[in-house]
C-alpha cells in the first residue's frame, strides 16, 4: 500500500444506502477528485468518464488477472478457477477472445435474430394478455433465460441454475456477507450442473457452445479450455442482460413521454437500450488490479492494489454528457461505456444488444401505454444492479 498523501472517503460502495441511490454518491466522489482512496475497503476509486476510460484502456498497468471484484487474486486464491477470458490478460486473453468473438460474429447474430423475434413476440403477447404483471419474473427474466441458453445449446431442463450461478459469480465481487455465505451453500450442486452442461456432449449442434468446441478441434484451445470458455460465457450472459432489460423497462415506464416515442417509432429500440445503459447500467462498476506502482491522475497507486472503476458514474459525468440525469432515447450516446471499454470490454455486448432491441421492438408493437403499478425492488447482488420486482400494467395497443 502506498503512503503518498491521498484524497480519502469513508464511502461504502457496497452498502444498501449506496446501492439504492448510487448517483448522488457518484457526484460526491467526482467532486472529491479524479482518484479517491475508499478507506472502508482499502481500495482506490475512479469515477470520471476520462479516468475510467484511461484505466480500462491500460491493461498493462491495470490488470484483469487480479480478479473482477474486491478479492485480490494476486494475494488470495479465488473460490473457483479464474475465467480464461475475463480474468486474464494478453497473450492468453487474445487467444480465447478471438475464439469467442468468432462464435458471436455478425453472421451468427443475423442467423438467430428471427428466433429471437419469435420468442420475444410470444413472451410479450403472454404478458399483454395478463395486463397486470410483475415484469421481472413474468417477462424480463423468462425471455433471456430462453433465447440465451438456446443459442449456446443448453437443454431446457434446469436452466434456473444459470441464475444461481450468475448470482454466485457476481456476488463474489463484493465483501463476504451472510447473504452470500448462504448462497454459496448451493455452490457444489449448482457448479456441478454448470460444469456438466459445459461438456461437449451436453451441447446441441450448431450453437455457440459447439462453435467453441470447433476451435478445440482446430487446435486453438484444449478440450478443458473449451469447457471453461463455455462456462465463462454462461456466467456472464444471463444476469447482465436480464438486469439491463429490466432497468431499461423501468426507465421507460418512469418516463412515459419516452415510451411514447418508442411506441410510435420502434426503430428507436436500440437507441433506448443504449441510453438506458448510460443512464442506469446493470454493470455499475468493475475492478482492476495494478501490476506496478503507478502515478495516475495525481495519485501514487502501489503495486497489486485494487482500483474500483465506476462505469455508472462515467455515464452521469457532466463533463461528458449534457444534462446527464435526463433520460432521453434520442440522445447521441456515442461514448457510453456501460459494457466496458478496451480489450476487456464485454465480448457478448452485441448479443445483449440484439436481445434487447428485439425485445423492445416487440413490446412497442404490442403495448400502447406502460403504467407503474407499485414500487420496484432492487436485486441483492453487489456485482450487478438489477431489479427483483417491477409491477406494471400493460395497456394493449389498439
Amino acid at each position: 500500500m502506498s503512503t503518498t498523501a491521498r484524497i480519502t472517503s469513508d464511502l461504502d460502495p457496497f452498502s444498501a444506502e449506496f446501492r439504492a441511490d448510487p448517483y448522488s454518491h457518484y457526484a460526491a466522489l467526482r467532486a472529491l477528485g479524479p482518484v479517491v482512496w475508499l478507506e472502508r475497503h482499502g481500495i482506490w476509486a475512479v469515477s470520471h468518464h476520462d479516468t475510467v476510460i484511461a484505466v480500462l484502456n491500460d491493461w498493462q498497468t491495470f490488470s484483469n488477472a487480479g480478479g473482477g471484484g474486491l478479492a485480490n487474486y494476486f494475494k488470495e486464491k479465488p473460490w473457483r478457477p479464474p475465467s480464461i477470458i475475463l480474468e486474464v490478460d494478453p497473450p492468453e486473453h487474445e487467444r480465447t477472445r478471438t475464439v469467442l468473438s468468432r462464435a458471436l460474429s455478425p453472421r451468427t447474430l443475423r442467423a438467430i435474430r428471427g428466433r429471437f423475434e419469435e420468442d420475444a413476440a410470444t413472451f410479450v403477447a403472454g404478458a399483454v394478455r395478463k395486463g397486470r404483471i410483475d415484469a421481472v419474473p413474468d417477462l424480463v427474466q423468462p425471455y433471456p433465460l430462453k433465447v440465451f441458453p438456446d443459442s449456446v445449446g443448453i437443454e431446457a431442463e434446469g436452466r434456473e441454475n444459470l441464475l444461481v450461478y450468475g448470482a454466485m459469480v457476481f456476488g463474489s465481487f463484493g465483501p463476504r456477507t451472510p447473504w452470500y455465505e448462504e448462497l454459496m451453500t448451493r455452490a457444489p450442486a449448482v457448479s456441478a450442473w454448470i460444469l456438466d452442461h459445459c461438456r461437449r456432449a451436453a451441447l446441441a449442434p450448431g450453437g455457440v457452445g459447439a462453435m467453441i468446441y470447433a476451435a478445440a478441434d482446430a487446435g486453438e484451445l484444449s478440450e478443458d479450455e473449451a469447457a471453461m470458455l463455455v462456462r465463462s460465457f454462461l456466467s456472464a450472459g444471463v444476469d447482465t442482460t436480464i438486469d439491463s432489460i429490466g432497468l431499461t423497462l423501468r426507465a421507460l415506464a418512469e418516463h412515459p413521454e419516452q415510451w411514447a416515442l418508442l411506441r410510435d417509432d420502434p426503430s428507436l429500440a436500440r437507441a433506448a437500450f443504449e441510453e438506458a445503459t448510460r443512464y442506469d447500467s446493470s454493470s455499475q462498476s468493475l475492478f482492476r488490479t495494478t501490476t506496478r506502482e503507478v502515478e495516475f491522475a495525481g495519485a501514487t497507486i502501489g503495486r497489486h492494489e485494487k482500483v474500483m472503476v465506476f462505469l455508472g458514474s462515467a455515464g452521469r459525468d457532466p463533463a461528458r454528457w449534457e444534462e446527464p440525469d435526463r433520460f432521453d432515447i434520442r440522445r447521441r450516446t456515442t461514448g457510453q461505456i456501460g459494457f466496458g471499454v478496451g480489450i476487456h470490454g464485454c465480448v457478448g455486448q452485441m448479443f445483449a444488444r440484439l436481445e434487447a432491441e428485439v425485445f423492445f421492438q416487440a413490446l412497442a408493437a404490442a403495448v400502447d401505454r406502460i403504467e407503474l403499478d407499485g414500487p420496484s425492488a432492487l436485486r441483492l447482488n453487489p456485482g450487478l444492479r438489477g431489479l427483483s420486482s417491477l409491477p406494471l400494467v400493460l395497456h394493449r395497443a389498439s
